[in-house]
This record gives C-alpha cells, sequence and structure tokens, in this order.
C-alpha cells in the first residue's frame, strides 16, 4: 500500500507531520472517534502499513512504521507471533507472501528488501539495498520467482528474488517518485503510478513503455489495482478521486469517482467492485458501472494504509494507524466481530496479489 513512511521511534512526529501535509487536500475527518464503527476487528498495539493474508485465509501477516512484522490470527484477532524487528526501525512499505506462505520480502524507507521465514521473522540472507530511496511499493510473479519494486528514487527494478540480481535494467521516466507498483495477473505488464499525476504500463520482460502515460489525476497517485483477469486497473490520488483504466486504452474509462479525500489504497474485485480507502479514515464502494454503492463508512479514526480481501472475496480486511485491524463483509459493508474461538492454521499454496502504497 507504498511510501517512504520510514522512521524509528524518534522520527515518528516528522513522519506524521510530513503524512499530515500530503492529506491537506481533500481532507474531511469524520467527526469524534464515536462515530467510528465500533465493536468489528481487533487492536493490535502498532499503526499497521501492510496487511497480507496467507493463502488458506486463517492468517493476518502485518508490517508497521517501526519496521516490524506481526502475525495475527483471522478470526479471532488472536497476536500468534511478533513483533519481528526486520527493517531497523524504518516503515515497511512493501510486502509480498512468496506463493507456498514460507516466506515474506519486505520493502523499506531504508531502501533495503528483505526476505524473512513467516513463523520465526528468521533472515534468509542479509538484507539488500536495493534503492538509493524508500521502496514506495512491491509487487511479484505467479511463482514468486520475481520481485518488481518502486521507489522514491524514481526508477522501478526487477529482481531475482533468492540472489537479489537485477533483471534487466531499471525503469525510468519523468515521472519523479514511483509511488505504487503493479503487475497483471499474466505478468506481462508492469503497471506504475507516479508522483506526476500519471500511470504508466511496461512491457515487464522488455522493459519497454506500452502506450501513452495514462492521464486523469490532479496530482501524484498513490495506489494502484489490477482486477483479476487483468483487463482492467484502477488509480487513486492526492486529488481524492479514483480513476478507472482499460488495459489497450490510453485514456481513463468513465469520469473520476470521487472520494473527497486523498485515496491510500485502492481494490478491484472480481465482480467489478472499486473499494477506496482514503486518510481520512473512511471506505467508499462502486460498481462496475461507477454507481456509488451505499454511502461512506466512517471505518477508521485515521489514514487506512493497506487493504485486502479473502480468497473468494467474500470479506474485506483494512489496516490504518489507528493501531486496529477491522474486517468487513464485502458485499454488504457490515463490520464483522472477532470470533471467540481460534482456528487451525494450515498452509495452502496460493497465488498472493500485493498491497498499495502510500506516500
Amino acid at each position: 500500500m507504498n511510501a517512504g513512511r520510514g522512521s524509528p521511534l524518534p522520527r515518528l512526529g516528522r513522519i506524521r507531520t510530513e503524512a499530515a501535509g500530503t492529506e491537506a487536500l481533500g481532507m474531511t475527518r469524520f467527526g469524534t472517534e464515536a462515530s467510528r464503527i465500533d465493536g468489528s476487528g481487533f487492536d493490535i498495539r502498532t499503526d499497521v502499513s501492510v496487511i497480507a493474508l496467507t493463502s488458506d485465509d486463517a492468517e493476518i501477516v502485518g508490517t508497521d512504521c517501526y519496521g516490524r512484522m506481526f502475525r495475527w490470527e483471522r478470526l479471532t484477532g488472536l497476536q500468534l507471533a511478533g513483533p519481528f524487528a526486520l527493517h531497523a526501525k524504518r516503515t515497511i512499505w512493501g510486502m509480498v507472501l512468496t506463493p507456498d506462505d514460507l516466506e515474506v520480502v519486505t520493502g523499506g524507507a531504508d531502501g533495503t528488501l528483505g526476505r524473512w521465514e513467516r513463523t520465526t521473522g528468521t533472515a534468509f540472507a542479509a538484507r539488500f539495498a536495493a534503492h538509493a530511496a524508500p521502496v514506495l511499493g512491491l509487487a511479484r510473479t505467479r511463482d514468486g520467482h520475481e520481485l518488481v519494486t518502486a521507489s522514491r528514487d524514481g526508477t522501478v527494478r526487477r529482481w531475482e528474488r533468492t540472489t537479489w540480481s537485477p533483471l534487466g535494467e531499471p525503469l525510468r521516466g519523468p515521472f519523479g517518485a514511483v509511488r505504487a507498483v503493479a503487475l497483471t495477473p499474466d505478468d506481462d505488464l508492469i503497471v506504475t503510478a507516479g508522483q506526476d499525476g500519471t500511470v504508466r504500463r511496461w512491457n515487464r520482460t522488455a522493459g519497454t513503455p506500452l502506450g501513452e502515460p495514462l492521464r486523469g489525476h490532479d496530482g501524484p497517485v498513490q495506489s494502484l489495482a489490477i482486477g483479476p483477469e487483468g483487463r482492467e486497473f484502477a488509480s487513486g490520488g492526492l486529488d481524492g478521486t479514483v480513476r478507472r483504466w482499460d488495459r489497450g486504452a490510453d485514456r481513463p474509462a468513465g469520469a473520476p469517482l470521487m472520494a473527497g479525500a486523498p485515496v491510500r489504497c485502492v481494490l478491484l474485485t472480481g465482480d467489478g467492485e472499486i473499494t477506496a480507502a482514503c486518510s481520512n479514515g473512511t471506505l467508499h464502494r462502486w460498481d462496475r458501472t461507477g454507481q456509488r454503492i451505499g454511502a461512506a463508512l466512517p471505518a477508521h479514526a485515521t489514514a487506512i494504509w493497506s487493504m485486502t480481501t479473502t480468497r473468494d472475496g467474500s470479506e474485506l480486511l483494512t489496516g490504518g494507524w489507528d493501531r486496529r485491524i477491522l474486517r468487513w463483509e464485502r458485499i454488504t459493508g457490515v463490520p464483522l466481530r472477532p470470533a471467540r474461538t481460534p482456528t487451525r492454521i494450515e498452509t495452502v499454496p496460493r497465488l498472493e496479489i500485493q498491497g498499495t502504497t502510500p506516500f
């Protein structure tokens, strides 16, 4: 879900100040703490930056603004393990699981990548200096062998996961910081979101741009989501809008979807529904035609930095800087309360789709 949110405890004030400054556009606080939807989700005692689900949907793996990783049981909120200190108190903006769920790969505000054993947090190798500035986005191919990183240094790079060997030349363009990156399900296209307000498509193996830069946002693009079939994708911007795009077209598909506050992360589900999470803690939903579904949900007290869904798309999970992870019935928007009894966790391989990015 993401940006240079890196900082140790002494620097947290600077980060929050920086975040507040970037969120000034369209920032409308949703009332008081009491106005939030309560009784759902669980307290996690940390400011979460990225969340992902294991392939059986039983476990949430999360990272935070202190460079740490945690594991929670999805249904009960029980903390299974952590915190594991991974990135020297620098925010982890990118995180993916390998298809077998055995390994967590992270990208931090320190510009490094790391590989970790999921259950213990043990490093498989020393952290690798991938970029000269914070890693803001991280994606992987279906087989998990290749990683794609986006950075504030203005480059997108490809890496062999187990050796950190670079694959091809860095992707560069006149876009300043690259705030988000995603791969189409067929692994053919890399899609990037830039500080310059553009969305760009690249041939993954050749490293060449495809078509013209996609323009529609009035300001930096902060998040990306690609549909399960790879034919369409969505972008969320600091301008408080979500734009829809067809894979082969050079202009937006339809009018902008208005969220009214900076969009920090966005999701596209198999039924064509678009969900946007904003810097003021609200959730917004639209159907595939762009019609709004219900009213905005006052979900979190502060910015929502990451979202994901269960494998069948029935449940949505959100995490933010109010130290809570919330669970929602996706179709109805009804919050789900933690279960009373724990569930057994077993690892089953699956395709993991990365999360979003911030600054």
